[in-house]
C-alpha cells in the first residue's frame, strides 16, 4: 500500500520486534510496496534485516474471508502452511519467521495483524506480467514442483465463491440514485450503469464454468494463488523466490496456471517435468481467469461504496477498476 497507516507507527513496529521476536531494529522504514498489506523494513545494527506485514482486519471481510474472524484464520493458516511447505525443504517459499513463543502471527493492535519475514536482497517486477520467456518457464518448473507437494495440514480448501460478490448485487441493484461516500463513489455507480449487462452477463458465464468444473474428478493440488511475476523476487543468488503466501490454498492445478500460460513460448513442457504428465483444462483456465475479475471488480467497488479519501491508494483502486470495467 502507498499510504502509510495511522494506527501503526514505526516505533510501534520497532517496539512489536523487541517484545516479541527479540529482534533489535536500530532503523525502520515504510515500505510503500505492494497493495492490500502495509509494509516496513527494520534494520538492526549488527546488520539482520527483516520485511515486516501488517493486515487490517475489516469487519466486512476481503478475498480471504468474509469477516474479520475468517480473514485471522485464513491468514494464521497460510501463514503455518507456508512455514510447513519451507521446512520441507520448498527453497522458492519464503516463510514468516516465528516469534519467541513459536507463533507466526501476532496481533500488534486491535483488528491488525503482524506478520516478520527475513528481508533478501533482490527485485520484483511492479505489474504482473511474465515478459521474459526464461522467466516464464522457470516459474512454470517452480509450480510443477509446488503441486506436486504433499499437502500440509493447515492447508485451506479454496471455494468457488467469488469474494464480495453480494456486495457487488447490492451495488448494481442501486444505480437509480447518486452516490456520496466519496470522490469515486459517483464515478463508480456511472461506470457500473453502463455495463450492468456485462457484468450480469459476466457473474452467470462463471456460474455455468463453476457447473462444468465441479463436476470434474481432477485431483486438487496446493497452490500459491497469485504467482505473478510481481510476487516473485528475483534473489541476488540468481533464484526466484514465491513471496505472498496469504491465498495459499489446496484447489484446481489452473488457479496458478492461469497466471503463466499464454506467453510466446510453451511453458507445459517445463511444468510437466516437476508435476507430472498433466495438462490444464480450458475451461479451469477460463473459470480463474473470469473470478480474478469479478473478485477484483466486488472488491474496488465495495471500497467506493464506504466513505474514502483521494489518496494515492485510492487513485490506484480506481484505476484498477476501469480496466476491468469496460466504458
Amino acid at each position: 500500500m502507498r499510504d502509510e497507516p495511522a494506527e501503526i507507527s514505526c516505533d510501534l513496529v520497532t517496539e512489536t520486534l523487541g517484545e516479541h521476536w527479540g529482534f533489535r531494529a536500530t532503523e525502520m522504514s515504510y515500505a510503500p510496496v505492494g497493495f492490500g498489506s502495509h509494509h516496513w523494513i527494520a534494520s538492526a545494527a549488527d546488520g539482520p534485516r527483516w520485511f515486516v506485514t501488517a493486515d487490517r482486519l475489516d469487519p466486512r471481510g476481503n478475498w480471504l474471508g468474509s469477516t474479520a474472524e475468517q480473514v485471522q484464520r485464513a491468514i494464521e493458516a497460510a501463514a503455518l502452511t507456508t512455514k510447513e511447505l519451507a521446512d520441507s525443504g520448498y527453497k522458492f517459499v519464503v516463510a514468516p519467521l516465528p516469534d519467541r513463543t513459536g507463533r507466526l502471527v501476532r496481533e500488534v493492535l486491535p483488528g491488525w495483524l503482524l506478520v516478520v519475514l527475513p528481508y533478501l536482497q533482490g527485485w520484483s517486477t511492479p505489474d504482473g506480467a511474465w515478459d521474459d520467456p526464461a522467466e516464464r518457464a522457470q516459474i512454470a518448473g517452480i509450480l510443477g514442483r509446488l503441486h506436486a507437494a504433499t499437502p500440509p495440514k493447515p492447508l485451506r480448501r479454496w471455494d468457488f465463491a467469488v469474494p464480495g460478490r453480494e456486495a457487488l448485487l447490492a451495488a448494481l441493484g442501486d444505480l437509480d440514485r447518486p452516490w456520496s461516500s466519496g470522490p469515486y463513489a459517483e464515478p463508480t455507480r456511472l461506470r457500473l450503469a453502463g455495463a450492468i449487462h456485462h457484468l450480469h452477463g459476466r457473474l452467470a458465464h462463471y456460474d455455468a464454468l463453476v457447473r462444468e468444473i465441479e463436476a470434474s474428478d481432477d485431483p486438487w493440488v496446493v497452490t500459491h494463488g497469485e504467482p505473478h511475476s510481481a510476487n516473485v523476487l528475483r534473489t541476488t543468488d540468481g533464484r526466484m523466490r514465491l513471496i505472498d503466501w496469504d491465498t495459499v490454498q489446496l484447489a484446481p492445478r489452473e488457479r496458478d496456471l492461469a497466471a503463466v500460460l499464454g506467453g510466446p513460448i510453451d511453458v507445459m513442457p517445463a511444468y510437466q517435468a516437476e508435476a507430472g504428465p498433466v495438462s490444464p483444462r480450458p475451461a479451469a483456465l477460463e473459470l480463474f481467469e473470469v473470478w480474478w475479475s469479478l473478485a477484483e471488480i466486488a472488491t474496488y467497488v465495495q471500497l467506493f461504496r464506504q466513505p474514502h479519501a483521494d489518496s494515492e491508494d485510492s487513485r490506484e483502486s480506481w484505476r484498477n477498476l476501469t480496466m476491468y470495467v469496460p466504458s
